[in-house]
């Protein structure tokens, strides 16, 4: 696949609102460890659509329990 290719289906996926993170900014974003945060993202993908509302929940989570 040539770099132009790439860069077109990139481009397309952000237009259909497909953004991703990569691995790095996933971390930092989460805020969670990580190993923790590399496993979700090994799992659920690398689309912020799929991961946001889990880290949201995971908060939510973590907060019910400190209560």
């Amino acid at each position: 696949m040539s770099t132009s290719e790439t860069g077109l289906q990139f481009t397309e996926g952000v237009a259909n609102g497909e953004v991703r993170y990569d691995l790095e900014d996933f971390i930092r974003a989460s805020g969670i460890p990580p190993l923790e945060a590399h496993e979700m993202f090994t799992k659920y993908g690398p689309y912020k659509s799929d991961l946001d509302p889990l880290i949201k929940a995971r908060a939510e989570q973590h907060m019910d329990l400190m209560k």
